[in-house]
């Protein structure tokens, strides 16, 4: 039937579409749409649920919004399922009427449903508008009527029963059969079929929490049966019917009560039944058209709801009982009567500003609940929604039109328009004098105000001031701007933010408050004085409870994000995080008591940043530099000095012995040909050298890598550093004291040996032509062997006599030593360590690299002269080059003192320092590879490559653009530093291999000479012999004349195999070239130094088109034999 219905409302709708109802209802084709948020045109949507009042009050609806409104209006082809459908359809729920997924979000089609029980969904519609406040359907109030739903009876039954008994049934006190016999007024359950009747255990009646409250609260437990879990299900007999107590015990007696769905008002009707005494046997029928039938054919009470046109025609009334208790109902006992349900108009949240005046129509429209029954009555009787619809708007035209809103009766929200105003001026403020006004949502950037005025109450747009904003359409106020923006423009949609460096404090203003000098806020919007704070890399050093800045530039060696603060500084927190907390840059610390004044520490991992006044492992003093009396430093940390002290003592007498040994040991003989053992001496003598490398280089000024630092540092002891041996547990944390300990290592080695020399001499002039006597020093062995320690040591001498010239400026302006920090530059204890250093250069630095020099000068002139002692004595320096480029240790002084100079020189640049290391390097890797001074082939290769690579790790120290390159240059580092340690490894363990080799079998050189030699002695014998014979038919000046044919290369080379021939061959000399000398292994050395100053003047003699390019004697050929 109501499908039906529906069929006809659509029928008649569209009728309504061709013929009006009113004579002066708007026709179609001056009916307005509304658009959606696209700018498409789109009629009302309405929309109907599945009972007939709702088709027919909806139906009604659209008519009227046609006719008297003038807008086009459908209703949605999609019917209702329940009171909650209007609720999301409303929404713009697709799938409304779905339980799991109602696909919500687009703009809805559907603006307004009548006749909504939305009282029965009242939870569920607020949960909906908390989670969707912006889409909600509006509730705009009361139908006019509550709808009932109960336990009905039909006028034939009452009339019946009170014709013949004055019995009125539509009273819950009739059905007590103490007094009355009620049941003969109805049917027999025997007379309903019984499989038309659903399954007890389908419904209500197997739902623990109804039967539960049944239960609890009727006491009928009997009515019950309880479950394995303790819940209750209804007793029902034969699965399908269940008897009140009053007709328990004879089912015969019992009136039949039928319900529908899954059991409406179930729960209620057993309790009623129970508490009243009603015999009553209730079942649920299995399905709608069922659940009809069983009404319209049984006499037997229903349940029924109003208003609805089902059961209309049987004219049924509702029973009476007791009032209804909303407390008692609320705890679910259910025995009182029930409360009407609440019946609501309710319309899409957009509607407003879409169609206002449809939303104004319907929030009015008001009916009352006989009314409806007797309209819908009326449809059933007369077949046509239409006829009844146009009919009573015909009747009813003063009420509809006390609910039509006047043209120009703007309500909230909306304000004046004048349609025919110009573009930039509609929105208006008063309807005096103008015709063509309507209503309109106020647009964005404006507020809906109330105006009084002869006409009655309307509102109007007034745009936001200054100060204010609104971005949403048909609001009733503009919003202050918020704290941290303003506005300085009227009829704004938005505020401002207040740009960097401003603040606004205060809501609604126009402008915002620029922050103190030298400060700017994190970013937009700042709200208040608070956020604004001192630049970024300046620090504020006013407390902050002043609420005043005065911002300072925190420079080299402090971190300061914005907001820092001195304060944040000495806390070591910020409110705004640890990204935004001042700290003390690693490798830099401070005094607590005066955090700005900032020290450099060397080396950085001495100082581990953060607050001030913190270093690293226990170090103390300013800035991080020494531990504390009875502690060293360990490499990590500061540990207790235990048995240092006593390490130091036994170390003295060791070191005494060694430089005894070192007498015998670095005396032996020595050959023109490197021997292995030679060769392991150059091997180690390098191995020294590029550690003390290393070493100097970590004393520079640059930023090295993690790596490099560490390793330079553990090397550190080849330039005299010997803090890490425990020195401050001997000499105290005084710097002078430390300093003085380790200058005098030299000069006590000095003393050591001249004391042993005038001992042994003395000892035996006194002891003349004694057994007493002892082997005697001589005086040209000692100063070998001083001469060997002071060139194998020459770096570490210069780096440590250079130490008090070394200064480094601080961030703060002071200058500190670069080895002792905690020394400040100028004291009265540095002027005493300069004093000291001063001394060591001049004497043992300056003084012996002249002493070097004067040496190499005058070594030819001794070696023609055969002054063999002093020749000897400067063996240290001439014995492990070959013998045509016996001045190459010189450079090896050079190279050393070069290394620390760079560092005097340029303390302040780290760049500079790094060139000139580069520089250094450079020049002495030029003559290295071009005069290959080494005796032994391998030792040459090896320290050309380790040349290479110290170039290669100097230059690493420049800063890395980003922590990438930090980590690419740390790994390069090392992976540098592994191949230095291993090509020296490789080096020594040749030149040992070659030393057993030659032991064993007399064949270990071709391993130093690089497998240059062999069985090619004999072919060389035989044609210098063939040569010698050419060469006594040619003419001396025929030869010289060939000899200015050859390139100066072979020139050179020819020279030094002449050369080498009569020194080392023949063993002679010509007139031309050498004197001769004695056949001794070391006279042979000074022989071939004459030789090879001879040999220079015997090339005199070659044309002057090649002198000038053979002035300099010393760069003798590359070639092996000259030696």
């Amino acid at each position: 039937m109501l499908r039906l219905a529906a069929v006809l409302l659509w029928l008649n709708v569209g009728q309504a579409g061709a013929e009006l109802c009113l004579d002066d209802g708007v026709p179609g084709s001056q009916r307005k749409y509304i658009q959606d948020d696209l700018g498409n045109d789109i009629p009302i949507g309405v929309i109907e649920c599945g009972w007939a009042s709702s088709t027919f009050l909806n139906g009604l609806i659209v008519m009227m919004i046609q006719e008297i409104l003038g807008f086009h209006a459908v209703i949605d082809p999609r019917v209702g399922a329940s009171g909650a459908s209007p609720i999301y359809a409303l929404a713009g729920c697709a799938d409304f009427d779905n339980a799991k997924e109602k696909n919500c979000g687009s703009e809805t089609k559907i603006h307004v449903s009548v006749d909504s029980w939305s009282g029965t969904h009242a939870a569920a519609q607020q949960t909906f508008a908390k989670q969707n406040p912006t889409v909600a359907a509006e509730d705009l109030g009361s139908m006019g009527y509550a709808g009932e739903e109960s336990m009905y009876v039909s006028q034939e039954i009452l009339h019946a029963a009170y014709s013949d008994a004055g019995l009125a049934l539509d009273f819950y006190k009739s059905y007590n059969t103490t007094h009355h016999d009620p049941k003969k007024y109805f049917d027999s359950i025997h007379d309903v079929d019984i499989s038309e009747l659903a399954l007890c255990s389908e419904t209500v009646m197997s739902h623990p929490n109804r039967m539960g409250n049944y239960a609890r609260f009727s006491g009928d437990l009997d009515g019950v049966e309880r479950q394995a879990d303790g819940t209750f299900i209804a007793k029902c007999a034969n699965h399908r019917w269940w008897y009140a107590p009053a007709c328990r015990s004879n089912a015969s007696t019992c009136i039949p009560v039928f319900t529908g769905g899954d059991g409406w008002k179930l729960q209620a009707m057993m309790q009623w039944s129970t508490a009243y005494g009603i015999p009553a046997a209730i079942a649920i029928s299995a399905g709608w058209s069922l659940f009809v039938k069983h009404v319209q054919l049984h006499r037997a009470l229903h349940y029924w709801w109003v208003p609805d046109a089902t059961f209309i025609d049987m004219l049924p009334e509702q029973l009476i009982f007791a009032r209804h208790s909303p407390n008692e109902w609320l705890e679910g006992d259910k025995k009182t009567g029930g409360q009407g349900s609440y019946v609501s108009k309710m319309v899409s949240k957009n509607l407003q500003w879409k169609a206002g005046r449809v939303r104004e129509f319907v929030s009015s429209i008001n009916f009352e609940l006989p009314e409806v029954q007797s309209l819908l009555l009326e449809v059933q009787q007369s077949g046509s929604s239409y006829n009844v619809s146009c009919k009573w708007m015909r009747e009813n035209r003063a009420r509809w039109s006390a609910w039509k809103p006047v043209e120009t009766n703007c309500y909230e929200g909306f304000g004046l328009f004048d349609a025919a105003g110009s573009l930039e001026d509609r929105y208006v403020e008063s309807r005096e004098g103008l015709s063509d006004l309507l209503c309109r949502a106020c647009p964005p950037g404006s507020s809906s105000e109330k105006l009084e005025d002869s006409q009655g109450t309307t509102f109007i747009c007034r745009r936001c001031p200054a100060g204010r904003s609104q971005v949403s359409g048909a609001s009733l106020s503009c919003d202050l701007c918020p704290l941290g923006e303003y506005q300085d423009e009227t009829g704004s949609i938005s505020c401002k933010r207040c740009g960097f460096g401003e603040y606004q404090n205060a809501t609604g203003q126009s402008s915002c408050t620029r922050c103190p000098a030298g400060t700017t806020t994190l970013g937009f919007r700042a709200q208040s004085i608070n956020d604004c704070g001192c630049k970024e890399e300046t620090i504020n050093v006013l407390p902050a409870a002043s609420g005043n800045f005065e911002c300072q530039r925190c420079g080299e060696g402090l971190r300061c994000p914005f907001g820092s603060s001195v304060e944040m500084l000495r806390q070591g927190s910020a409110d705004l995080g640890d990204d935004y907390l001042p700290q003390v840059v690693k490798g830099y610390v401070s005094r607590l008591e005066e955090p700005l004044q900032i020290f450099k520490c060397r080396p950085a991992s001495f100082c581990s940043g953060g607050k001030p006044g913190e270093c690293a492992g226990g170090l103390s003093s300013m800035p991080c530099a020494s531990c504390e009396e009875g502690k060293t430093w360990s490499g990590t940390k500061c540990e207790d000095c235990g048995a240092n002290v006593v390490a130091w003592a036994l170390a003295m007498p060791v070191a005494v012995a060694g430089l005894i040994g070192a007498y015998s040991f670095v005396n032996s003989e020595v050959m023109a040909r490197a021997s292995a053992f030679q060769a392991s001496l150059m091997a180690a003598g390098i191995a020294v050298n590029v550690f003390q490398s290393l070493a100097i280089f970590g004393m520079m000024t640059v930023q090295w890598t993690p790596n490099f630092e560490s390793t330079s540092s553990r090397l550190s002891v080849f330039v005299m550093d010997i803090e890490l041996l425990g020195l401050t547990c001997v000499t105290g944390p005084e710097n002078f004291l430390r300093f003085l300990s380790a200058a005098s290592a030299f000069p006590a080695a000095s003393l050591v040996l001249v004391t042993c020399w005038a001992f042994t001499t003395g000892w035996n002039t006194i002891f003349k032509r004694s057994k007493l006597q002892v082997t005697p020093w001589r005086f040209y062995k000692t100063a070998n062997t001083m001469g060997v320690i002071l060139q194998v040591g020459f770096g570490a001498l210069a780096a440590l006599a250079l130490q008090p010239l070394m200064c480094y400026r601080h961030p703060n302006g002071q200058y500190s030593l670069l080895k002792y920090p905690d020394t400040i530059c100028g004291s009265d204890e540095h002027k005493a360590m300069l004093g000291v250093g001063i001394a060591l250069l001049i004497v043992y630095v300056v003084g012996f690299f002249v002493y070097c020099c004067f040496g190499a000068w005058k070594l030819p002139s001794w070696s023609s002269q055969e002054r063999k002692d002093l020749v000897r004595a400067f063996l240290f320096l001439i014995s492990k080059f070959r013998l045509d480029v016996w001045w190459f240790g010189l450079l090896l002084l050079i190279r050393g003192l070069g290394f620390s100079l760079a560092i005097v020189l340029a303390m302040d640049s780290p760049q500079l320092q790094v060139a000139v290391a580069s520089i250094i390097m450079s020049v002495y890797l030029f003559f290295l590879t071009f005069a290959r001074p080494w005796k032994a082939p391998l030792i040459n290769v090896a320290d050309i490559a380790l040349c290479n690579i110290l170039i290669l790790l100097v230059n690493q120290a420049v800063h890395p653009s980003s922590a990438v390159d930090l980590q690419f240059v740390d790994h390069f580092s090392a992976v540098m530093v592994v191949l230095l340690i291993t090509i020296l490894v490789m080096t020594v363990m040749l030149c040992i291999l070659a030393l057993v080799l030659g032991r064993l079998f007399g064949r270990g050189d071709f391993l130093l000479n690089l497998a240059r030699e062999g069985g090619e002695r004999e072919k060389i014998a035989a044609a210098l012999k063939e040569c010698a014979q050419e060469l006594l038919a040619v003419e001396e000046k025929d030869l010289a004349q060939d000899l200015g044919l050859m390139n100066i290369y072979d020139l050179k080379a020819l020279k030094a195999a002449i050369s080498a021939v009569f020194v080392d061959v023949l063993e002679i000399s010509s007139s031309a070239l050498a004197p001769r000398v004695a056949l001794s292994s070391t006279r042979n050395t000074i022989r071939a130094i004459a030789a090879s100053e001879q040999v220079a003047a015997a090339v005199q003699q070659v044309p002057p088109v090649h002198r000038a390019s053979e002035a300099d004697p010393s760069t003798g050929s590359v070639g092996e034999g000259a030696t």
